[in-house]
């Protein structure tokens, strides 16, 4: 299926915001309001940006009709998520100070579309095994990891603490999620009180760059991580017992070094990963070929084997992608780069972090067609 650009439309505000990455969903279905978090920058040329945490609302089947504020700016805010409180409010959570040396931490702010109100900045807790509460930072993490003798993470005094690289869900009434790092184990939360405090449950044994995904379905855990390998970089693997133990990792053909999703959809897991295609035809050439997103459906021990329900193509990069499913229909919000503009400031690779567009996949079970 190859996008053209009249299938999307671009959620962040392209006039003040010339680059844009780390987009996460929540929906929430009373008012059906889709909110988009993300990381936007104000130059006029590509950049890791880190400087700001902005959310794009608007109703979920009219995306042109969509309002923007910022959330957090000036402290190297990093890589955001974001729960749906009901009632039109939502939870963002985002590192801060992800540059600087020393420990960094999560913090939260609360969102009400309808009046505008923005929270207090507050600090997301950790209730640790020894029943302390403290808060939620990088050297809490890695000393879990010590504990489990996973302590092969590089410390560097640029780590972050980062818990954007996954999709929060809910299982049982409590939350779900991951925290990760540039090259660490990745270590699996849960939260019984919205994310205002975290306690960690396990940690999957192999080190994961940046992000790692997984959902629970029929009693399994299943993940995606993303490797520092060059090829084959995103891996597959299950767990039977809750985080205790888990599978040989499995390789998805041909994968490469982006930000994997998986979500349970139709009953089944879903996973999205970007693929290398040399055939995309991009313009320019988009670093690391990040222009295919593959979709497949089912719970086969090899990955590679389950249905594949859509291989989504653009020239023009499809960037740190995130799936949300309405009703059986799914949605799609990921980073890409149209007009290009750090291949004509003279760089000859364009990494498609410019914008973020919003496009509808509808019920992609309902036909074979890919």
């Amino acid at each position: 299926m190859e996008l053209s650009m009249t299938h999307s439309v671009q959620i962040n505000d392209g006039l003040t915001q010339t680059s844009a990455d780390g987009v996460n969903m929540a929906f929430d279905r009373e008012y059906g309001i889709m909110f988009c978090v993300y990381m936007p920058g104000p130059q006029g040329h590509y950049g890791e940006s880190r400087g700001r945490i902005s959310l794009t609302f608007f109703p979920a089947s009219q995306p042109t009709n969509a309002k923007t504020v910022d959330i957090a700016s000036g402290h190297d805010e990093y890589v955001p998520n974001i729960i749906s409180l009901g009632q039109g409010r939502v939870r963002i959570l985002y590192e801060t100070d992800s540059r600087a040396p020393g420990d960094h931490r999560i913090c939260r702010r609360d969102f009400d579309f309808r009046s505008g109100w923005l929270s207090d900045e507050m600090t997301v807790m950790l209730k640790r095994d020894d029943g302390e509460t403290v808060p939620l930072t990088e050297s809490e993490q890695f000393a879990y990891l010590e504990r489990l003798g996973l302590c092969r993470h590089t410390r560097l005094d640029t780590e972050q603490i980062t818990i954007g690289g996954h999709t929060i869900f809910s299982h049982d009434g409590a939350l779900y999620g991951s925290i990760t790092s540039f090259s660490a184990e990745p270590i699996l939360y849960r939260s019984d009180d919205r994310m205002e405090t975290v306690e960690f449950f396990a940690a999957v044994p192999y080190p994961a760059q940046y992000e790692m995904d997984y959902k629970i379905l029929n009693g399994r855990l299943y993940a995606l991580f993303r490797t520092d390998s060059e090829t084959d970089s995103v891996r597959f693997t299950v767990s039977e017992d809750m985080g205790k133990t888990w599978s040989e990792p499995i390789a998805l053909a041909d994968s490469i070094q982006c930000r994997p999703r998986l979500i349970v959809y139709h009953g089944h897991i879903l996973i999205a990963y970007n693929r290398y295609n040399p055939d995309t035809g991009n313009r320019p050439a988009v670093q690391q070929g990040r222009t295919e997103i593959c979709l497949r459906l089912g719970e086969e021990p090899d990955p590679n084997s389950n249905r594949l329900l859509a291989d989504l193509h653009s020239k023009y990069g499809m960037v740190n992608l995130c799936l949300c499913e309405i009703l059986g229909d799914l949605y799609m919000a990921y980073s890409t780069s149209v007009l290009a503009l750090e291949y004509q400031n003279g760089n000859e690779l364009v990494r498609g972090k410019d914008a973020i567009r919003y496009l509808y996949l509808g019920d992609l079970t309902a036909s074979d067609e890919t």
